[in-house]
């Protein structure tokens, strides 16, 4: 099940985790066979599923970074895929909670910080090129309201804003089903109070 030694998540996180699951998106078929699926890997394996230890899945942070009015999203040109996606990435010592897992990637990746909606928008599974014997990241899509000029990290190629109905041709796979939930998503809610768990996040 592993392939190196795990850090431990936090109790704090692995409840957070358990928490954001239960209260996944299930507008579809398949939103409902994964929220169910990723508990019950989250039942079988235990904390280690939150590390990138984990054989043959493990879970991962992102953000959908939409512009305060919801018509761009600021993705980045991944180093190694040469596609456009959201940033995100693995989970990490001292990580308490998934959603500012999520807004540290985004401020790692493009500089940028804001408010995390309390609603993710996806849990996307796919294939994961991150070390051998990985099959899947199970990536908890959050989304992100910020505004401002993004910066290029060492990780990316590239870092922009696009407009929503403009996505660039050169795009992961399943990204612009992310985009077009973390619309819904953010048409639908404001902001959690800043001063909550989940809101206005910076580092």
């Amino acid at each position: 099940m592993s392939g190196r030694t795990p850090w431990v998540p936090s109790e704090s996180l692995v409840v957070d985790v358990r928490h954001t699951l239960a209260h996944a998106p299930r507008l579809t078929p398949a939103d409902r066979f994964e929220a169910w699926a990723w508990r019950a890997l989250l039942d079988e394996d235990g904390p280690v599923l939150l590390t990138r230890a984990a054989r043959p899945n493990h879970l991962t942070a992102s953000a959908i970074v939409l512009s305060p009015d919801g018509m761009r999203t600021c993705l980045v040109l991944h180093g190694r895929l040469g596609l456009w996606c959201q940033p995100g990435g693995h989970l990490e010592p001292g990580d308490t909670g998934l959603a500012l897992a999520a807004a540290r990637e985004v401020e790692e990746e493009t500089g940028l910080t804001g408010v995390v909606l309390p609603e993710i928008a996806l849990l996307s599974r796919h294939v994961a090129p991150c070390a051998p014997g990985v099959d899947h990241h199970l990536d908890v899509q959050f989304v992100l309201l910020a505004d401002g000029e993004p910066v290029v990290s060492d990780e990316s190629r590239d870092v922009a804003w696009f407009a929503v109905d403009e996505l660039p041709a050169e795009l992961a796979p399943g990204v612009a089903e992310a985009v077009e939930r973390a619309v819904a998503v953010a048409a639908a809610h404001s902001p959690v109070d800043p001063a909550g768990t989940v809101g206005r996040v910076s580092r």
